[in-house]
């Protein structure tokens, strides 16, 4: 259960990214009781799309989807320059129950920021999200 009283030490506009919708509308549902604008793109390429009209100041996106896993999605927003409503590199996270063994070279890479393994608490969840845009100064 996430904590009642967790709310964002800043505004932040998060991008979630799933292709099973269970999955990303509750991540949206969690994000969104913890006070962050939220907005759910179902693949890689609605994903670019949101983020080239509206854009985000964290994105947090599944590994493994059909139209595009998550490491060409990382590829294709640091390729594109995406940067969040400060003008830094938008932060972003991989959400994937696949995350042990993934090596540490190609996190660096694609410039992954942080990584949340699925099926984690809501807490760690939104702690780790807020440390995320802590440490992207969001």
């Amino acid at each position: 259960m996430a904590k009642a009283a967790h709310a964002p030490r800043r505004r932040a506009r998060i991008l979630v990214v799933d292709d099973v919708p269970a999955v990303r509308e509750g991540l949206v549902a969690l994000l969104a009781s913890a006070g962050y604008e939220v907005e759910a793109a179902d693949g890689g390429a609605s994903a670019l799309r949101v983020l080239e009209s509206r854009g985000a100041d964290l994105v947090l996106t599944d590994l493994y989807m059909p139209d595009m896993s998550g490491w060409d999605l990382a590829h294709a927003v640091r390729a594109r320059g995406q940067v969040n409503s400060q003008g830094e590199p938008v932060c972003l996270g991989l959400y994937s129950a696949l995350l042990s063994g993934l090596p540490r070279e190609q996190l660096a890479r694609h410039r992954v920021d942080f990584t949340i393994a699925k099926l984690t608490d809501a807490d760690t969840v939104l702690d780790t999200i807020e440390r995320a845009l802590a440490w992207s100064e969001v």
